[in-house]
């Protein structure tokens, strides 16, 4: 398998419910910060490159914004048709994932051994 896949528990008192709070600072650095619903811990802090919602409309709108694109209809549904199949494929592909092979790691260690900076 190419990738892990972890669902995210509190340190505390192990919940996987979770709230997430977004900061976007002015310099376009989006933070997310994760708080445990069942005891209110904090749990983690990201910090994220793109976003990507169940709008995905809206979501491939900002990334094209971004990039220059031939103006022909046919082509940009098709685009915008596998961008939001490959989104929900990858969140389907990910919970089942962490169903089937749960990683008990931390996100840290997992996160080290991918050896992502954080």
């Amino acid at each position: 398998m190419a990738f892990t896949a972890k669902k995210e528990s509190c340190p505390k008192c192990g919940g996987t419910l979770m709230e997430n709070f977004f900061r976007i600072e002015e310099n376009g650095c989006i933070k997310v910060y994760v708080r445990c619903a069942k005891c209110g811990s904090f749990v983690a802090r990201y910090t994220v490159s793109k976003y990507t919602s169940d709008k995905t409309y809206d979501s491939l709108l900002r990334i094209l914004r971004k990039t220059t694109m031939e103006s022909d209809s046919r082509k940009f549904a098709k685009e915008l048709e596998a961008f939001s199949k490959n989104v929900e494929n990858e969140f389907k592909e990910t919970l089942d994932f962490v169903e089937k092979s749960p990683d008990k790691r931390k996100i840290e260690e997992i996160l080290n051994d991918k050896k992502v900076d954080f």
